[in-house]
Formats: structure tokens, sequence, C-alpha cells
């Protein structure tokens, strides 16, 4: 199981090849990207695991870190 962190990990082939979508084609049906068999939270999970939390954070516009904020306060509530 792949946890993203602040910095961005490496990945291996092994891992790319368990986290893209089926031979590595990417899907939009019915204006959902890549809808079959977690394959959208598969490849995010890469990304985010690649790419790490904190650039994640850099390139979001505002209203969405504000947004992303309140996400994650009610989902930290216990």
């Amino acid at each position: 199981m792949l946890i993203p962190k602040r910095a961005g990990q490496p990945v291996n082939y092994e891992v790319y090849e368990e986290y893209t979508p089926a031979e590595h084609k990417l899907e939009l049906v019915n204006g959902v990207f890549l809808p079959f068999n977690k394959e959208r939270e598969k490849m995010l999970t890469l990304c985010l695991f690649n790419m790490g939390l904190q650039e994640c954070v850099t390139f979001l516009q505002k209203e969405s870190k504000e947004e992303l904020f309140r996400l994650l306060q009610q989902n930290l509530q216990p």
C-alpha cells in the first residue's frame, strides 16, 4: 500500500504496473475519468506518492486549498 508523504517518493516499475490502469491506457466514460476498478483512486495515490503532498498543495488554487482544509478538519474530528 502506498502512503503519500510530505515529500515525493520514488516509484519502481513494479509499483507503477500495480497502480496504473490496464494496458496503461486512460479512459473517460460519461464524463468520469478512470471509472472502473478503483483505477482513479489508484492513479491519484500513485501521483501523490511520487510528487509528494507538499508539491500537490503548492499548485492548488486558494479556493481548493480552503475546501481541502475544511474537509480535513471534518474528517479528523473524533
